[in-house]
């Protein structure tokens, strides 16, 4: 059990941590820039907090007030950076050997942790001899080696395509699991939270600012405010109105025609998934069933995400949407800042949350499920 809280500062940029991990995978989820890799050094013991404490177990690992600060070395965690950060000089036998004490059996351990990993056959080459995928999963043997009683990984596979980031998720969680120990994982991915996590964290600004376990994301009820405190996502809150045929939802500035289900007047909130925004081809037709859920706006940021691309855009009104599609989708339109584009939201992706406490909203779910990014 890792427990950590604690408080440091660096330049004009503060952090102000507070988590619990167990025997699962904890993800630390925000922007690039809100305090997670300070975070993982700091656990780590390559940086030091300004006060607090840290513990594993029954372990302090940092304690300003008992003036504990155990030196890396001696924590039993270990960290998988997102250079990886192995030598080029050894061999891929010698760079996980290195994590291991001296002793007849430090070849043979390293071998045994490179056919774990599916590095059978690699023993005698250099890092620079393979490729990417090659060298994380050598990497992830070196960090395992030494038997750490926490496991933190920073990013480790943000270079490598799709099919290759899930296969390597996929052993990265049964050899989790095998191991026992608590990890705590860095991502700003979606998919990379969903596959792997037990729990999320989120990191805005320096300060861990909610924790939840990630079944909540579908949960029935609970899955719109979830995603929106990843600050994913398109939460809006208003009125749902009867019209002839169906029914509206009309707030302050966002008006979105429903789908259909067992929907009534009232109070309520509409959630709508990033990857579920289509983009519009200005020379094509529109099709008549996005009914009038067609809004024009200018891109304000385009981030990509490795397999895909998340777009911040500026509708008319001032609402800031958030549309998200795979690497090389609208290729064509040649998007960048300042862009103007017309999206539409198809009714069938809008999720309504509808009841006398918006706050505890009774959950509708529409015909089409939304379960973004599952591997």
């Amino acid at each position: 059990m890792l427990h950590a809280e604690f408080r440091d500062a660096a330049g004009n940029f503060s952090l102000n941590v507070s988590m619990e991990v167990g025997a699962e995978t904890a993800v630390l989820f925000g922007r690039s820039g809100s305090g997670k890799s300070l975070t993982l050094r700091s656990l780590a013991g390559l940086r030091t907090p300004l006060e607090g404490k840290i513990s594993l177990g029954e372990r302090i690992l940092f304690s300003s007030a008992e003036k504990i600060d155990v030196p890396p070395r001696d924590r039993k965690v270990g960290l998988l950076f997102q250079n990886l950060a192995l030598f080029p000089h050894m061999t891929v036998l010698e760079n996980v050997a290195y994590a291991l004490p001296q002793g007849k059996r430090r070849r043979t351990k390293a071998g045994e942790w490179l056919a774990r990993v599916k590095m059978s056959g690699f023993e005698d080459r250099h890092p620079d001899k393979l490729s990417g995928g090659q060298r994380q999963r050598v990497a992830l043997a070196r960090a395992l080696a030494a038997e750490p009683e926490l496991l933190l990984l920073d990013e480790p596979f943000s270079a490598l395509d799709g099919p290759l980031r899930r296969s390597l998720r996929r052993e990265l969680r049964d050899i989790r699991r095998e191991a026992g120990i608590p990890m705590v994982y860095v991502t700003h991915q979606i998919e990379d939270l969903c596959s792997l996590g037990d729990r999320v964290t989120v990191m805005k600004e320096g300060i861990t600012a909610e924790s939840f376990p990630v079944g909540r994301l579908w949960e029935r009820g609970a899955r719109g405010e979830a995603w929106n405190a990843l600050g994913w996502g398109n939460l809006f809150r208003g009125k749902i109105v009867s019209r002839e045929g169906g029914f509206r939802f009309e707030g302050n500035t966002v008006c979105l025609d429903l789908d259909g289900g067992s929907l009534f007047p009232g109070e309520g909130l509409v959630f709508v998934a990033p990857d579920r925004i289509r983009i519009l081809y200005p020379d094509l037709p529109v099709d008549p069933d996005l009914g009038t859920n067609i809004f024009t706006a200018a891109v304000e940021e385009i981030i990509p995400l490795g397999s895909s691309v998340r777009l911040y855009l500026a509708a008319e009104d001032g609402t800031m949407w958030q549309a998200e599609h795979s690497s090389g989708a609208y290729e064509t339109l040649s998007l960048h800042q300042g862009s103007p584009v017309r999206f539409a939201v198809p009714p069938p992706s809008v999720e309504v949350w509808m009841g006398p406490r918006i706050c505890a909203p009774e959950f509708t779910r529409n015909r089409a499920e939304i379960l973004p990014f599952r591997s």
